[in-house]
């Protein structure tokens, strides 16, 4: 007769007995004490405060000229043809007027100089405006099977407008001259627009009708195909502001100080009819981009919290440490 089999052992999910399973493992729960907090935020004070001060030092050493010229004299007369033009604020011919706008450096600008123009009260962001757009069309796919536009379709005759949509409609059509002390300066309008943007996102197809035709002009025509302009490229690429700037060119020389710099304008994209406004901007670029004090704002308010936290926790911390005087009892 077979001897019995020991009995096997019950199955369980029990880890194995270690330190790691049974939380034995070594650890520090810092108590954050008015002490701790004290020494934490001056630490932070210490770092941001003077990155603030070396960003608000650099961005002060850029200089901008920024020319508003849709308000001059000059550039308003003769905008709206006919009195029933200007008082509907649209043009219909759209043909514009020829203007200068001049101002004089206070100090030097260093090459490469870049040309902005700004817009203001244009709300690119639009929820209407933003999705007024076909992206595949874009790409040159016209076989998707669905279209994404909602206006600016066709022209008055039934023609297809491509690209489509208001985006693409309300081009900038206004262009820029520049004279440096009388001298004819080039603006160089090449690389202007992202990389990513001219290879991924706009194909190689040349346009059709777009703001060609009286009825539907919005802006400008795209020059070449659509890959290929880099300004529509750069005003595709949608702003989160209502006041926006936009990259034109470079100026590839240095502006001396004390110079008179003179734009020869053809004003032709109206902004009156939203009170909008528009400027030509001169700005030098540091690593961190233009002429913006947002960033060192944002590093000194921090810096500056910080610090002011910082003292009212080391008060915190030594009014912890006083003891009430015992008194006795004769």
């Amino acid at each position: 007769m077979a001897a019995p089999s020991a009995p096997s052992a019950p199955v369980t999910n029990e880890p194995p007995y270690s330190a790691f399973s049974q939380q034995y493992l070594r650890a520090h729960r810092p108590t954050l004490t008015p002490g701790n907090a004290a020494k934490i935020t001056a630490v932070i004070a210490l770092v941001f405060i003077p990155i603030g001060s070396w960003t608000l030092s650099t961005i002060n050493s850029l200089e901008e000229v920024v020319i508003r010229y849709d308000n001059l004299q000059e550039c308003r007369d003769g905008f709206f043809p006919t009195d029933a033009e200007a008082a509907a604020k649209y043009s219909y011919a759209g043909a514009g007027t020829s203007c200068t706008a001049t101002a004089r450096t206070k100090r030097a600008l260093k090459a490469p100089v870049y040309v902005h123009y700004e817009l203001s009260n244009f709300f690119q962001n639009h929820r209407a405006y933003a999705r007024d757009l076909d992206y595949f069309k874009m790409m040159g796919n016209f076989n998707a099977g669905w279209d994404l536009c909602t206006t600016h379709k066709q022209t008055a005759a039934g023609d297809t407008i491509s690209p489509c949509g208001v985006q693409a409609w309300s081009y900038f059509n206004d262009t820029f001259a520049l004279q440096v002390d009388n001298v004819a300066t080039a603006i160089d309008e090449t690389n202007i627009a992202w990389p990513s943007d001219k290879k991924f996102k706009f194909g190689d197809f040349a346009p059709e009708n777009m703001n060609t035709d009286a009825a539907t002009r919005g802006g400008s025509a795209i020059q070449g195909n659509v890959d290929d302009d880099e300004h529509f490229i750069t005003w595709m690429r949608m702003a989160a502001k209502s006041n926006f700037r936009k990259l034109w060119g470079r100026i590839d020389v240095d502006i001396p100080a004390n110079t008179e710099v003179k734009f020869t304008i053809t004003n032709r994209y109206n902004t009156y009819m939203f009170d909008g406004r528009k400027s030509i901007v001169l700005s030098e670029n540091s690593f961190m981009g233009g002429k913006n004090y947002f960033l060192p704002a944002l590093y000194l308010f921090i810096g500056v919290v910080c610090a002011a936290w910082s003292v009212i926790c080391v008060f915190m911390s030594i009014a912890r440490r006083r003891r009430p005087e015992q008194t006795t009892v004769g």
